[in-house]
């Protein structure tokens, strides 16, 4: 587009340089008026056009896997699956990236929440994930203003969810930690074995987690199984292959022992098999494996316990051939008798079981427990 310049008159006296700055000035004034009007149709006729960026963030990215704090059980992690929901009186290990005053175990109480220190209230932690409950917590630090970048990791290292509970006739009864399905022996080897006074059965009450189709009495949650130890703890017969499931619970029958010293072949202590069992004086020898041929049978005493009598103890004496031949009753043990045969030796045999009573008594107490 041209411009072009007209003079205008001007009237009165004017010096030349005067004109020619006025020219010069409209002259450019003209110039960017149009250029101006040129860019303005040119922006109408082009599609408008939008940039978008993409939005910036605050929030800090999340950070990758940071290392656990070295005391947390390394089976408690692995017992966890990725879709595990927390939940009340779980205990939850909390690592917070380069705060080591936060970073411990936390129990998460029966409202389903957790208190964290520098949080004014706090954080519910049931029904989340340990990935979901640890960015809940780098939220609400955030909000209170105690961390600015908090980043934060949360295992669990105890739930009911992942133990079987054991009480009953075991050495320590304890909530074992498991993974999954496991065998029954390895769970009551975790808590010591077996209790000398133990039963010949345990009772499992199923957990939530245990199979549905019947398998080693799965059924529903709350059934009840009944599993007889001995079979249990012969590796060879097929009962000793029994699985409990996080959740279980295993109850072990109490049922007492009973002794047998003295001239017998296998002496020893033996477990009941239930807390109804009558064990009579010439089982419990059958048991043992019988007499010697040096045993004194008309000078056995069963050893009992009795709080009245002096000592603790008091002493039932027993013609073993007299109830051989059916001249004598034939006595119902109790829990925790010793049933003791003397040897032959006329009066040292009447005076070992005259003054030796808690010498026996003691020993039984060292004595080797078989599981009948």
């Amino acid at each position: 587009m041209s411009t072009r310049i007209f003079a205008i008159p001007v009237k009165g006296s004017v010096r030349p340089c005067a004109n020619f700055t006025v020219l010069v000035a409209l002259a450019m004034g003209l110039s960017m008026a149009t250029a101006h009007y040129t860019q303005a149709q040119e922006s109408a006729a082009t599609p408008s056009r939008t940039s978008v960026s993409a939005p910036v963030s605050t929030t800090p990215s999340n950070p990758p896997p940071l290392p656990v704090a070295s005391d947390t059980a390394p089976n408690a992690q692995a017992a966890v699956s990725d879709e595990y929901v927390i939940n009340p009186e779980d205990i939850l290990d909390v690592y917070v990236y380069d705060v080591p005053e936060l970073s411990r175990e936390y129990l998460v109480n029966s409202a389903g929440n957790v208190t964290v220190p520098l949080l004014p209230k706090p954080v519910p932690a049931a029904g989340l994930s340990p990935d979901q409950f640890a960015r809940a917590l780098e939220q609400s630090f955030r909000h209170a203003g105690s961390l600015s970048r908090p980043q934060i990791t949360v295992t669990v290292k105890q739930s009911r969810r992942s133990v079987v509970t054991v009480e009953g006739a075991v050495k320590t009864p304890q909530a074992v930690q498991v993974i999954g399905r496991t065998r029954l022996t390895a769970v009551l080897s975790q808590c010591g074995g077996l209790a000398d006074d133990a039963g010949s059965t345990a009772t499992v009450t199923r957990g939530s987690l245990a199979p549905r189709d019947g398998s080693q009495g799965g059924g529903s949650t709350g059934s009840v199984v009944t599993v007889e130890l001995k079979k249990l703890m012969d590796g060879n017969d097929s009962g000793s292959h029994f699985d409990v499931w996080p959740g279980d619970r295993v109850s072990v029958d109490h049922a007492g022992v009973f002794y047998v010293l003295g001239e017998v072949n296998h002496p020893g202590g033996f477990n009941l098999k239930s807390a109804d069992e009558q064990l009579t004086v010439l089982q419990a020898l059958a048991i043992a494996g019988d007499v010697t041929s040096v045993a004194k049978k008309n000078k056995a005493v069963i050893i009992r316990k009795d709080a009245s009598a002096p000592g603790g103890r008091h002493e039932v004496p027993l013609d073993v051939t007299g109830i051989l031949g059916g001249r004598s009753p034939d006595p119902v043990l109790q829990a925790n008798d010793i049933l003791y045969v003397p040897a032959s030796g006329g009066k040292k045999a009447m005076h070992a079981i005259t003054s030796s009573a808690t010498t026996i008594a003691t020993g039984a107490g060292t004595a080797v427990v078989y599981r009948r």
